[in-house]
């Protein structure tokens, strides 16, 4: 009989995301949104990554500074999310906001991969939080918007220690199975999925849970794709949730 295919076996997956109903009715509106991509080595080092100064511009032009950030939507939105997974927003703060703030204080984002600089650029012009996993390193085809499960979810933080992000069942993560794969809706991704070097196909996408932030998210989407079709990536349509 057939063997089931393993974690990088996977040349036909379609991933399938699913939002379960106790995320679903913390908000008005719950809607997760990304495409596919292939062929992205190749285009990896091609993707023109907007400049600190496009950067800080675009969030001039919506009027944003260090001093409105947290106050302003979807900012605000995010952090009333934050609170209601139990964690204080200004210390989990969303990925939107992290990295805004990075521009408005003048340091930008630069990391060993392009197209991680390319989506963290795209992510803070728009305020929008964005997230790449690695196709052929994610557990299983289902990725979950739900709570955690303390007694049976796993999570690796990329780039911090588990201990600091503490799992509890009013926690809303992105799972793939038991393996938590971003913590708290997007404040931090986890290292089993995340993009690599070698990372040939993955998926992008984002979460809103407001008609504001649902238009940025859909706009910003919109300009990572084209970003990374212009490099040379081959890109699905935009799918949601």
């Amino acid at each position: 009989s057939p063997t089931a295919p393993g974690p990088r076996d996977r040349s036909a997956m379609d991933v399938e995301f699913r939002i379960s109903p106790a995320v679903a009715e913390r908000s008005d509106r719950v809607v997760v949104r990304g495409f596919e991509v292939g062929e992205l080595s190749g285009a990896a080092d091609r993707v023109v990554v907007p400049s600190d100064s496009e950067v800080r511009e675009a969030l001039a032009l919506r009027g944003t500074t260090l001093e409105n950030l947290s106050v302003r939507p979807p900012i605000s939105e995010w952090r009333s999310a934050v609170a209601r997974c139990g964690l204080k927003p200004s210390r989990f703060k969303s990925s939107a906001e992290a990295l805004a703030r990075r521009w408005l204080s003048g340091a930008g984002v630069v990391t060993p991969l392009r197209i991680v600089d390319l989506y963290c650029a795209v992510s803070a012009m728009h305020l929008a939080p964005l997230a790449a996993y690695d196709l052929d390193r994610l557990p299983a085809p289902v990725i979950e918007l739900r709570l955690a499960d303390p007694a049976n979810d796993t999570f690796e933080p990329l780039g911090g220690r588990p201990a600091d992000m503490p799992l509890s069942d009013k926690v809303a993560v992105y799972a793939s199975g038991s393996t938590v794969l971003c913590y708290a809706y997007n404040h931090r991704d986890s290292s089993v999925s995340c993009l690599t070097s070698a990372t040939e196909r993955a998926i992008f996408f984002g979460e809103a849970l407001s008609e504001t932030q649902d238009a940025l998210l859909t706009v910003a989407l919109d300009d990572l794709r084209e970003r990374l079709v212009a490099a040379g990536a081959t890109a699905g349509s935009l799918r949601s949730t």
